[in-house]
């Protein structure tokens, strides 16, 4: 895992993977994600920080996406 600033990132607890995973927004929409309360994201726009299976990768990309989506509705 790339060492980035823990402040710039979050934890999300997968139903997939025994570990929490930590994540951030990717860099082109960090702000707009952080700073503006219309901002949808993307399943894109996530940034999987831990170490997980390349398989399951994508499938916690989108339990997270789901669960960012899910909380905000």
């Amino acid at each position: 895992m790339k060492s980035e600033p823990l402040r710039y990132s979050f934890y999300f607890k997968s139903e997939l993977h025994p570990e929490e995973i930590r994540w951030r927004w990717k860099d082109e929409s960090d702000h707009e994600a952080n700073k503006h309360k219309t901002f949808k994201p993307k399943i894109s726009d996530l940034k999987i920080l831990s170490e997980v299976p390349k398989e399951l990768r994508t499938e916690i990309r989108r339990e997270l996406y789901n669960d960012i989506v899910e909380c905000e509705g």
